[in-house]
């Protein structure tokens, strides 16, 4: 496999190529590559980093009402949530299981969900981790009966009688069909479906309240039964359209904003075939050749977590410290397990905005080169209790600065570049760090201010993270 073709599959199918890797790929074939891949992916470890009963203790102390008691619990789970959120960006950086990881960060975009309960965000976050790679008619159902899900998007409310319509819409909508495949009627008759569906309060498990459900008839895509809500998502997966519309949004994530629709539609179709096996459609795109177009690569903006993560893995940097994570994570506008609808993140160019460029294209220099800076936070959801905390933990020194302090070993990282010559140092360097074969000594017009060969790696990593290309995947 030449070296292009393995870091565009890094970069897709993992959160980036490390150098160590570029070494060996020329040594193996796609096949082997892609079933490596999945090996290391097949038993991902869980995120255990919130501990259920220390939220329990803190929560029966809440519950005698004493104010201090209940200030202490929600300090607790905002500081909490900050845990949470660092401990799966740095499992991230480190897990062997990078396929695993990679896909339950598309799901965590695609089943987009808020909550200030960590445990609840924890639990689906596993969910949605064990069945990344199975099969997404388990992994709908199992986010369905989520306690943040129904939680998030109202379905407490929904009982016989007084149906709440968000959660059936959104189903159908988002995670499943897309709009134009369902009708209002649908959506009402599935919200009727749905009702009692809920999870007990102490306990944070799924429970169905059979007082609370509709058990009379329903119709629901033309057909008439005594539906509930397994029913329900039954039917949706039935629909050869839902296959397509998930298909199409992997697609975007994994190959290419612009869409092909005849790829998408024979992806979609071998989904359904296969009867909504993930790894089996995934497979089927990093072994295609058309994966491997030119057009496909350097097609995506990398996300900020994407970016974090990947500069990260190939630096084989450690940040200053947990504060560091939350800040770059708020600059650039994706905080993991705080999207800013149900919708998800926006992608793509939506990505880049006045203040996240300038930051990105000196991301290189403020990790490695400086040790302090100011930089002004983005207002958005400043009045979310969750963002004041994330915030509060992520400024220095009264809020005036705030350090990277990136810690890299650049005698270890600099075993992975052997040329000698200027030229072709820097070649090889910018070959491993950016897309499509980076940019060439002469064409950059860069030149070595060092002589020790550490210092000209660390001002060629700096000067090539500043260039566009290196906000490319």
């Amino acid at each position: 496999m030449n070296q292009i073709e393995y870091q565009h599959l890094m970069n897709r199918a993992c959160f980036g190529a490390t150098p160590e890797g570029i070494k060996d790929c020329s040594k193996k074939k796609r096949d082997d590559v892609v079933n490596e891949l999945f090996s290391r992916s097949s038993k991902p470890e869980a995120l255990t980093t919130i501990k259920r009963e220390e939220v329990e203790s803190i929560m029966a102390d809440m519950k005698s009402g004493d104010a201090d008691a209940k200030k202490a619990y929600r300090k607790m789970l905002l500081e909490k949530g900050v845990d949470l959120n660092v401990a799966w960006l740095k499992k991230m950086m480190t897990d062997q299981a990078q396929l695993a990881e990679k896909m339950t960060f598309f799901w965590h975009g695609h089943f987009a969900c808020r909550d200030d309960n960590p445990v609840l965000l924890q639990s689906l976050n596993n969910v949605m981790r064990n069945n990344a790679l199975g099969s997404f008619k388990n992994m709908l159902l199992a986010v369905a009966q989520s306690p943040a899900m129904l939680k998030f998007l109202n379905n407490q409310q929904n009982k016989k009688d007084a149906p709440n319509e968000n959660f059936a819409r959104e189903v159908m909508e988002l995670f499943t069909l897309g709009r134009g495949n369902y009708t209002e009627h649908d959506i009402k008759e599935a919200a009727r479906a749905f009702t009692g569906w809920s999870f007990d309060k102490d306990t944070l498990d799924f429970h169905f309240r059979d007082k609370q459900h509709d058990f009379g008839s329903k119709e629901f895509f033309g057909k008439t039964g005594n539906f509930d809500g397994k029913d329900i998502t039954d039917l949706i997966l039935a629909k050869e359209e839902c296959a397509r519309f998930i298909a199409g949004k992997i697609y975007q994530f994994f190959v290419n904003d612009v869409r092909d629709e005849k790829v998408i539609a024979d992806l979609g179709h071998k989904f359904y075939m296969s009867d909504y096996d993930i790894g089996e459609l995934m497979k089927e795109i990093f072994l295609a050749d058309w994966f491997y177009d030119p057009k496909n690569m350097g097609a995506r903006i990398k996300s900020p977590v994407e970016l974090i993560v990947n500069t990260s893995r190939w630096l084989k940097a450690e940040y200053g410290g947990d504060d560091a994570l939350i800040f770059v994570q708020r600059i650039l506008g994706q905080v993991l397990f705080l999207p800013p609808n149900v919708a998800g993140w926006p992608n793509g160019k939506r990505w880049i905005d006045s203040s996240s460029l300038i930051f990105r294209m000196d991301f290189g220099r403020k990790l490695l080169e400086v040790s302090e800076f100011t930089q002004r936070l983005k207002v958005d959801d400043d009045t979310d209790p969750n963002m004041a905390m994330l915030k509060e933990k992520s400024l220095k020194k009264k809020g005036k600065f705030f350090e990277l302090n990136a810690n890299i070993n650049w005698d270890i990282l600099g075993l992975n570049f052997t040329a000698t010559g200027d030229a072709d140092l820097f070649n090889q360097i910018s070959q491993a760090l950016l897309v499509a074969g980076g940019v060439s000594y002469d064409s950059a017009g860069y030149r070595f201010k060092e002589t020790e060969k550490n210092a000209k790696l660390k001002g060629a990593v700096v000067y090539l993270m500043s260039r566009p290309e290196f906000q490319l995947c």
